[in-house]
């Protein structure tokens, strides 16, 4: 009986049926990856769902290089052998196989659900993982089958952004002096790209905004559920604590790839970076992601050369108020430095906390529960006026950091705060802040925040006064 899902729309979703599905595996088992992709597009479908092992066949060849290096510079093979190279250019996809199923795995998360398609992705919680994993598909029958297999075997999702993720584990085969070749098995310590310590790989992008547009898929359909704005599926993608209870903190491995797509001259790259730190901040707006842990998690990857890239970092979010949350604790901490004077020479790995147990996470949060307890979480994670005042008197941020970046710093923070406070119940809003709207006192932390005859801090103040007049407008009523 074929298994299936619930569709957007409330449809059922099922798996292809058996002739569909040996149609497929026949090109795959020839290593006819074109014709392969070209049924898969065919039959592409809302009510009908790829099987795992094509889904995870099609992400194999997407990490592929588009551009094959020759097989009589380097081959990788399955063991240390010397097969005909017709066999071994069945094993390399071309090309044109790789740009197009780059392209259909985007379309399959736009047709089909999220869960469906991302059952090919490894995660944290899954409970089949520590087993010996043979599948019994028929998937290794297929001339990529068992070396698609990496996937499912890595610890998470980011693992297969890493630069040489699919040639790990393999064998090697380089010509050496005089006709012979020497053998050499590729773990995790080698580095083939070239690329050291490369979280995304050069061939690794458009597997990462594939990546990224299921967890913003997800997040749209759980939003339609009435559970808050968030992607269960990236939720997955972080450790779980180690007591098994409570939020979940430990985000190191997602924001080494936001940073590391800030440092891109590409901007669709660096947009990358905004789309990803945008669901990771609206996890955080839920009590799935501690808020504070995770600040202290982005502040610890600010050092003083990073902090240059703060403004394009900021800039790029989506608008929101779990983002003007985030925003608030992230300028206080800096703005504060974290009571130390200065930042750090480099990212740190944050300390975790002891932390109130809570009962087990499940997979969707009842909307009653998850509307309480969010609110709550935004409550307790707003400062008062009077502390975001003393963070405006700052005048100094720490050793290196130049003026303008205290400037922007103090922007974001009053902005966010303004806007947020206009946007929350006339019984949550910060009473101190009201009175000051009222008595029109809003120009003097300005220009106090910001100097009155500072040109560098001009354009901040005749932009501030503007949004603060919309908030006297909106936000005394």
């Amino acid at each position: 009986m074929a298994s299936a899902t619930e569709q957007r729309d409330g449809a059922v979703e099922y798996e292809m049926s058996t002739h569909q599905r040996g149609l497929i595996d026949t090109c795959l088992e020839e290593g006819q990856f074109e014709s392969a992709i070209t049924l898969l597009e065919q039959l592409r479908s809302p009510s009908r769902k790829p099987t795992i092992a094509h889904i995870r066949q099609l992400i194999y060849i997407a990490l592929q290089p588009e551009h094959p290096p020759s097989i009589n510079d380097m081959v990788y093979t399955d063991v240390p052998a010397s097969p005909s190279k017709a066999t071994l250019k069945k094993r390399i996809p071309s090309g044109t196989a790789v740009l197009a199923a780059r392209r259909l795995l985007n379309s399959f998360a736009i047709t089909n659900t999220p869960e469906a398609i991302s059952a090919a992705l490894p995660f944290y919680d899954d409970l089949k993982k520590e087993e010996s994993i043979t599948p019994d598909d028929g998937s290794l029958e297929s001339v990529i089958g068992p070396q698609s297999m990496c996937i499912a075997r890595a610890k998470n999702a980011w693992s297969i952004l890493a630069e040489g993720f699919t040639q790990r584990g393999q064998v090697l085969s380089m010509q050496a002096a005089k006709g012979k070749k020497r053998f050499h098995t590729l773990n995790e310590e080698d580095d083939p790209g070239g690329l050291e310590n490369a979280v995304v790989g050069k061939d690794a992008w458009p597997t990462l905004s594939w990546l990224i547009t299921l967890f913003e898929q997800d997040e749209v359909l759980t939003h339609a559920r009435g559970s808050g704005r968030f992607s269960n599926l990236l939720l997955r993608q972080l450790p779980p604590p180690r007591n098994g209870n409570g939020p979940r903190w430990d985000t190191e491995v997602p924001l080494r790839i936001v940073f590391f797509c800030m440092e891109q001259t590409d901007v669709r790259r660096k947009a990358l970076g905004s789309r990803l730190l945008t669901q990771l901040i609206n996890l955080s707006a839920t009590p799935h992601l501690d808020l504070t842990l995770f600040v202290a998690s982005v502040y610890s990857h600010l050092t003083a050369a990073e902090l240059e890239k703060l403004p394009a970092l900021l800039s790029n979010l989506c608008l929101s108020s779990a983002v003007y949350k985030f925003k608030i604790v992230l300028c206080q901490r800096l703005l504060s430095g974290s009571g130390h004077g200065q930042l750090r020479n480099g990212p740190t790995r944050v300390k975790a906390r002891a932390l109130r147990a809570t009962k087990p996470e499940e997979n969707v949060v009842p909307q009653s529960t998850e509307s309480i307890t969010s609110a709550q979480s935004t409550k307790s994670h707003i400062p008062s006026f009077k502390e975001v005042q003393r963070s405006l008197e700052t005048t100094t941020l720490s050793v290196g950091i130049t003026q303008s970046i205290l400037l922007r710093v103090k922007f974001e923070l009053l902005t966010s705060y303004g806007i947020l406070q206009s946007e929350l119940a006339s019984a949550e809003r910060d009473s101190d802040w009201l009175n000051l709207l009222r008595a029109g006192g809003v120009n003097n932390i300005i220009n106090s925040a910001f100097g009155s005859h500072s040109e560098d801090g001009r354009a901040y103040r005749e932009v501030l006064q503007a949004i603060m007049l919309v908030s006297l407008i909106t936000g005394v009523n």
